[in-house]
């Protein structure tokens, strides 16, 4: 239940602030940051990542699907949030809870 609890802090936290954390990734480029959170999504079992971008205007759009809650709390506790951060860009990340418990948190840059 803490777990959930928790979950549910960071999900109204990042709802009321947006996220800025550019010096966490100094030196870093995007592409090694998106290579980060992909090979952290692929240990994640049945877990999805999907980044699209729009080719005429640039923007982007990554959403990771999770079978589970659980899931999610594994890979927030291995620093999933952090990496997102670490975007340049980022607009909005909203966390979604799915009718098959499954749970899909989409990024966007705008």
């Amino acid at each position: 239940m803490k777990k959930i609890l928790g979950v549910l802090a960071i999900c109204v936290a990042m709802a009321a602030t947006p996220l800025w954390a550019h010096h966490a990734a100094e030196g870093m480029v995007d592409e090694e940051v998106y290579e980060m959170i992909d090979t952290m999504v692929a240990d994640t079992p049945h877990g999805d990542m999907v980044l699209a971008e729009d080719p005429e205007t640039g923007m982007w759009e990554m959403t990771i699907t999770t079978p589970s809650l659980r899931s999610l709390e594994t890979l927030i506790d291995d620093g999933l949030l952090t990496y997102i951060a670490m975007l340049d860009d980022v607009t909005s990340a909203t966390i979604e809870f799915n009718d098959d418990r499954s749970v899909t948190i989409t990024v966007v840059e705008n």
